[in-house]
This record gives C-alpha cells, structure tokens and sequence, in this order.
C-alpha cells in the first residue's frame, strides 16, 4: 500500500512541474464588442471533476468550443471537485489542485479565449484555498479572472467591462463575477454585505461614467438566490414542468417561466443576504446566471431581472440529459440578449460512440446500462479504427 502511495504521488509531483506557473498579466486582454456590435459569452457550470477530466467531457469541449466560436468563456463554479482532487494534505493536494483544473484550462489556452472564473461550494474542499486557485488560474494567458485580495468576503469576486465597438475607452456592457461562497452553519453561504456594498459602489461609478444612465449588465455565480422561491409552488401530481420532492411536486407560478426547464428543486443559501434586493436597486442587471443545480435550465423573469440556470457539464457528479453549455449573445446599444443551450446529446446525436460514452459515464444510469455501454464503446473504437 505505501509503496502504491507513493508512485501515485511520485506521478502527481512530476505531472505538475510541466503545468504552467507563475502570474500571467491580464492587462492585454480587452474585451470589445465586434465591428458588428455582437458580443458572445459560453456559460460552463458544475465541470466538478476530480484530477483527471472525463474523456467525455474532454472531447465534447473540444468540439463545441470552435463551433460556438465564443468571445468569451465563463466558469461558474464547482469547476473541480475539490474533495476527489485532494487527500487533505497541502503537498499532495496543491499540485493534484493543479492537475485539475490543467485538465481543461489547456484546453481554454489551446483556443485562445478569455476565461473568467467564480467558485463554486465544492472547488476547495481540499487543503487548497480559492485564493491558491485563483492564482493557478491567473497563470494561464487566457484568464481574465481577478483577485480581489483581502478587500472582500469570499475570492473572485469581480466586473468585466465590454468595450464599445467603435470608442475602445467606452464601457458598452458589464459583467458581474460574484463569489457566491461556500457553507454556513445552517447550509449552503450566501453572498455577503462588504460583496453587496463593492457591487452597489461599483455600479454607481459606472453609472457615473456612464452619463447618469446604469450600464447594461448581467451577473454570473455559482448559487441561485433565495427569491427564486417566491415563485415555486406546490402543484398536483402529474402537472407538466414539474419536479417531485418527498412526494408532492413543485412547479413555477403561471407567467414566469421564459424557457427551459425546472428538474430540480433549486438549492439557494440558507441566509438572503439583500443580493437581489440591490440588483433591483441598482437597475443595471438585465440578467443572473446561476449553476449549482445541475438538471436545471429555466429563464424566469422576476420583477424584471431575467434568474437563468445552467446545467451541468459534470459526469462526476450527478446529472441528466439536460447536459451541455449556454450561449449568451449580447447585442451593443441594446439590453435584449438571446440565448441557448448546446446539449451534449443534440451535438452528439449521430456519434455511436458519444452516446455509448454517455451512457457508461452518466450517474443516472444503472450498472446493467453500463455494462452494456462498455461494449457499445469497445464496439465503436473498433469501427472507427476499421472504418466499417
């Protein structure tokens, strides 16, 4: 056993010295609408792999990222599983850690597009802070995330300004990158007041620079906000776009639900720290990007803020066919946006050997599922060597 430890660990340390280090500057990196005006942002949430990145969502990555040609790429946490990177040793888990998020931050390098990045509740449940990660992530060229040191509650929380496509010095759109942190004593953390008062503060000077008139902006975290409950209710058995919990079934309220769909019930903080009280105060949030559930796609509108859920990409975790990432095409001058999820499945859908990867990866499947998927994978390697 100690000698098998120690090869494992042996491979870790090795495997880390050729992982990129150091402090990349940020500095070069401005994000400009095109000479079109479009702006186009990749949602990924919940990844929530351990040291190594499943083959599945790998190679899907890699295909939908060229396809979607994205001006930018947002992470919004649970972007490893902290816990399956780590033993909670510092000197091991450091540059398992490392490892990790290498798994698809190369890939991100490899493209060439910015990156940003909020955490998740599972990102540092190892020995490894988000302050240690930030700073892996801030040694690709790629990342455009910040630290914001000591200044507030949490890591990496954030703003992106968009420039405008015509005055590179105007600030056309803005992007907010909240920490939604981590736990509390009564369940998950909620975003905290020192976060709300930097948020409230850096809006208003935009709103300053901005002639008096808020910036158009979305918001990006991990966990969803507590109000989404105020427009959940209890629903008959059987009534379509509901979820069961414990029995009884749960739907949103007539008249909010835009698009997607409501699989899960949604797992807020146990304490509303006024987030969402100062969005509506401020008026510059057109819309809030949330992961965290990963089977949830919907967009609901509330009190004028569109509250958007992303699914999962995670087959190290738990999850659903709901699978994939979501597109946010911004338009300059304008506050609408279109957007739309590209599902594993639908990328996928004539690949016998993507769909077979699928089902042997998948949770949600049983052990006879995949037995049979194993040999539909092996079926499929040896049609795609022998080309029949």
């Amino acid at each position: 056993m100690k000698k098998t430890i120690s090869l494992i660990l042996a491979f870790i340390l090795a495997f880390a010295v050729l992982i990129p280090s150091g402090s990349a500057s940020q500095a070069d990196t401005k994000l400009q609408f095109d000479k079109d005006g479009n702006f186009r942002i990749m949602q990924i949430s919940d990844i929530q792999d351990g040291i190594l990145l499943t083959p599945a969502v790998s190679d899907y990555l890699k295909k939908v990222i060229p396809e979607a040609d994205p001006d930018l790429i947002v992470l919004t946490g649970d972007n490893i599983s902290g816990g399956s990177a780590g033993i909670g040793v510092g000197f091991i888990d450091k540059p398992a850690t490392k490892i990790a998020i290498n798994q698809y931050m190369s890939i991100f390098e490899e493209f060439g597009i910015p990156v940003a990045v909020v955490f998740g509740n599972h990102d540092a449940e190892n020995a490894v802070s988000k302050e240690e990660q930030m700073e892996m992530y801030m040694s690709y060229d790629c990342c455009v995330a910040v630290d914001e040191g000591d200044a507030l509650y949490g890591c990496g929380t954030y703003n992106l300004p968009i420039y405008s496509s015509n005055d590179s010095s105007k600030i056309a759109y803005n992007l907010w990158m909240i920490d939604s942190n981590m736990y509390d004593d009564d369940g998950y953390d909620h975003v905290h007041e020192d976060q709300i008062k930097w948020y409230k503060e850096t809006s208003d000077a935009l709103k300053a620079q901005n002639g008096g008139k808020p910036v158009p902006s979305m918001m990006f975290q991990h966990i969803i906000i507590p109000e989404i409950y105020d427009i959940i209710e209890e629903v008959p058995a059987g009534t379509k776009n509901a979820y069961e919990s414990d029995g009884k079934y749960y739907a949103f309220k007539d008249g909010y639900l835009i698009d997607g769909a409501l699989c899960e019930g949604p797992c807020p903080p146990s304490k509303n720290g006024g987030q969402f009280d100062a969005v509506l105060e401020q008026g510059d949030v057109v819309a809030m990007f949330f992961g965290h559930d990963h089977k949830n796609s919907f967009i609901v509108d509330y009190k004028g803020v569109h509250l958007s859920t992303t699914p999962g990409i995670s087959f190290g975790s738990y999850g659903n066919e709901e699978r994939g990432v979501r597109i946010i095409d911004l338009k300059e001058g304008t506050t609408d946006y279109e957007t739309s999820i590209i599902y594993y499945l639908d990328v996928y859908a004539n690949d016998e050997l993507a769909l077979a990867r699928y089902t042997l990866y998948g949770n949600e499947f049983d052990t006879g599922e995949k037995i049979l998927a194993f040999f539909e994978v092996i079926i499929a390697h040896i049609k795609n060597i022998f080309k029949f």
